[in-house]
């Protein structure tokens, strides 16, 4: 198995998924995060990086290490599944808010608590991703500090490139509360930061997430504009889903020419996601390292129609329990029934799935003799144990399969 020895070594092996809190640790000056021909969001130098500067980069990683909740987190009120990890409660949850659940991606579920936050001044600001107003198919970094800031500017699920954490750096020097919505791997390089940062711990007081199906590659956005024979540049607004849950994939002009898609249609197929290769040898796209995940609630893991919206809650420390109680007391959320593992399953059977994929995946990245995603506490062996057989062979296999695709 190939050892990672610089930065080049994580991209050119599709271990880098594009946070940006490399160049957030190190310095804008040292690392530049920019699109690649193949449509992702990664940093390379612009001066040579020191063995120290490489040594932080490799210690936060989400492309070299991924971990489970730290031990710290989990209470004596806390439950385990093999393949959903460490949570303490499962219900259903959504914003009290008409406007905000219509709008949001599912049932507003992470705007409700976050909008929570603010207003009732538990924290300063969010740091979560947003649409780029003169961009609007491309995702940034963005503070909000106010209800106007968190819900005008399309915040709703970003599925391209984004790199949220080239902002981390900057939240901390703020020396003031706030939380951090991102995806699961973000998250992760957030709780690797915290050991070597002590400033996470004291102002990043929340980390939420998503469960995440994949970051698809810029190029995928490209060619549903180019198929109405739009350029980026006449973009007004550019939406994955919303307005209704699902809601459409939609496209204005700035002059005014409107096209949608329906959301099966366009995600539907999954082998046409054209999801970053890291997010195939995930080890963890559910969260486990967040106070609270939300995720879509679709029985058998795809919607039949248009409904009000409902996330489903995976609340997964005690910190994160007692926001969301305080969320639903103060009015943000409707808390709806609580929900079993299986009802989670049912949800979300692809993520199932990759998580007993994993570790046959890594397997078959080392016989390639290539690096992988090391992991603590996420249990990937012991499920690769309990598969069949043929199940970890094709899983192997197919991975080799894919590495010309890197």
């Amino acid at each position: 198995m190939l050892e990672i020895k610089n930065l080049t070594e994580i991209t050119s092996n599709g271990l880098c998924i594009g946070c940006g809190l490399c160049q957030s640790v190190v310095g804008k000056e040292k690392i530049k995060i920019s699109m690649t021909d193949k449509g992702r969001l990664e940093p390379r130098e612009t001066t040579s990086l020191s063995n120290e500067d490489f040594r932080k980069i490799k210690e936060i990683c989400p492309g070299v290490l991924v971990e489970g909740l730290p031990k710290k987190e989990i209470s004596k009120n806390s439950k385990e599944d093999l393949i959903w990890g460490v949570y303490n409660s499962l219900y259903y949850a959504w914003s009290s808010d008409k406007d905000i659940r219509f709008q949001s991606s599912t049932g507003g579920l992470l705007n409700g608590i976050s909008l929570y936050l603010l207003e009732t001044n538990n924290i300063d600001f969010i740091l979560h991703t947003a649409g780029d107003p003169d961009k609007p198919m491309r995702s940034i970094p963005k503070f909000s500090y106010s209800k106007k800031d968190l819900l005008n500017c399309e915040s709703r699920s970003r599925y391209g490139p984004a790199s949220p954490l080239s902002k981390f750096n900057e939240a901390l020097d703020k020396n003031k509360n706030f939380a951090f919505i991102g995806k699961p791997c973000d998250i992760s390089a957030i709780r690797l930061l915290s050991k070597t940062d002590k400033r996470v711990d004291k102002y990043c007081k929340y980390l939420l997430t998503l469960v995440c199906g994949g970051s698809t590659e810029f190029t995928k956005s490209q060619d549903f504009i180019e198929s109405y024979n739009i350029k980026e540049e006449e973009l007004d607004i550019f939406r994955y889903r919303g307005y209704g849950n699902p809601g459409l994939m939609y496209v204005r002009t700035k002059d005014g020419r409107e096209h949608d898609k329906e959301y099966n249609s366009f995600w539907g197929d999954e082998s046409n996601w054209r999801v970053h290769f890291r997010c195939k040898i995930c080890p963890d796209a559910i969260g486990e390292s967040a106070d609270i995940a939300a995720l879509d609630t679709w029985r058998g893991g795809s919607p039949k129609g248009e409904d009000e919206g409902f996330n489903a809650a995976i609340v997964r420390t005690q910190k994160g329990l007692d926001l969301l109680n305080r969320a639903v007391e103060d009015g943000y959320i409707e808390k709806g029934n609580h929900l079993k593992i299986h009802d989670i399953n049912d949800f979300q059977p692809h993520q199932v799935n990759k998580k007993k994929s994993v570790y046959a995946r890594h397997l078959g990245l080392k016989k390639n003799n290539l690096p992988i995603v090391e992991t603590s506490g996420l249990r990937i062996k012991e499920l690769y144990d309990n598969n069949e057989s043929e199940f970890n062979f094709k899983e192997e296999e197919g991975i080799t399969l894919r590495i010309n695709k890197i």
